[in-house]
């Protein structure tokens, strides 16, 4: 039987908070490890993948796949300057809802297709119930202001419900004195692992340049982060006996991760 693909859906109770770009720097992260990674921009609200590339992505996106008998190898498009592998979303404005028996038929086909890792920027909000079966894991996007952390928690709440791997992950760590505190973010969510990405010029500079940031300087403090991120998802495939055991194996130096949740308990 062929392997199945570690699906991830990078979710958010609202826009803004960075999820187009943590979905696109952890897929580019994970095929410098030799994954293969598929990045699906399945947000209908504001497609922005082709953009931040600086691509526009010839043949069918996103909403045209749908409800029809495309198969995932037919409408792929390769990120040529790595072997990236991108669904793009429709970029024409259309705020098209999915119908959930479409949705059912592509999530099927995206669990059958020949990928280590299938990445899915959603749109915000939650996701739709008919696809939870199809994941492996979901990564809730949020910032560390009051505002955004609560509304997110019902993701977590929502993913709890179809007994979901989730984690938390608080992007631009460090912007405001008024980010949230390590006991805070445990009442909103309760005992969920939570990963911070700290703020970095790194990222302003990846939009206005269109290439990602791990692809820039993998060395700043955001593809740090992002960096370990990957690693965390690739122990998962590890888990699963895959063959990129030795490369994955874990430092006993303190993650960055590690690092900026000390700063929690301060």
């Amino acid at each position: 039987m062929a392997k199945k693909p570690y699906v991830i859906l990078l979710a958010s109770q609202k826009g803004g908070v960075g999820k187009t770009t943590i979905a696109l720097n952890l897929a580019v992260a994970l095929t410098y490890k030799k994954f293969k990674v598929l990045l699906v921009d399945s947000d209908t609200e504001s497609a922005s993948l082709s953009e931040q590339l600086g691509i526009k992505a010839e043949g069918k996106g996103y909403l045209d796949i749908l409800g029809t008998n495309t198969e995932i190898g037919d409408a792929l498009f390769s990120y040529e300057p790595i072997d990236l592998y991108l669904i793009p979303g429709n970029q024409d404005g259309s705020r098209t809802m999915p119908k959930p028996e479409h949705l059912v038929k592509f999530y099927g086909k995206l669990a059958r297709a020949d990928f280590d890792f299938v990445i899915i920027d959603s749109p915000p909000g939650l996701f739709s119930n008919e696809i939870a079966r199809y994941l492996n894991d979901v990564a809730i996007l949020t910032t560390p202001d009051s505002v955004s952390s609560s509304s997110s928690s019902k993701i977590a709440q929502y993913c709890q419900k179809f007994k979901l791997e989730h984690r938390l992950i608080i992007n631009r760590m460090g912007y405001s004195k008024f980010d949230l505190e390590r006991e805070e973010v445990e009442r909103i969510y309760g005992d969920v692992s939570f990963q911070a990405v700290p703020e970095d010029k790194i990222v302003a500079e990846s939009l206005m340049k269109h290439k990602p940031a791990y692809m820039i300087d993998k060395n700043s403090d955001f593809c740090i982060a992002i960096d370990e991120l990957a690693r965390d998802y690739a122990l998962k495939i590890r888990q699963q006996g895959d063959t990129h055991e030795e490369e994955f194996e874990r430092s006993t130096e303190p993650t960055l991760f590690e690092k900026l949740a000390k700063w929690f308990l301060k």
